[in-house]
């Protein structure tokens, strides 16, 4: 059998990992904000 990632493979591959980043980013600078303020 040939194994081929399916464009919805790519997907799932590609999206998640980005978006985790970029939201445990926009948390951490949420929370530094909000530290410095106080």
């Amino acid at each position: 059998m040939e194994y081929s990632l399916t464009p919805a493979t790519w997907f799932w591959l590609l999206v998640p990992m980005p978006a985790l980043v970029l939201l445990s980013l926009i948390s951490l600078l949420l929370h530094g904000l909000r530290g410095m303020r106080s």
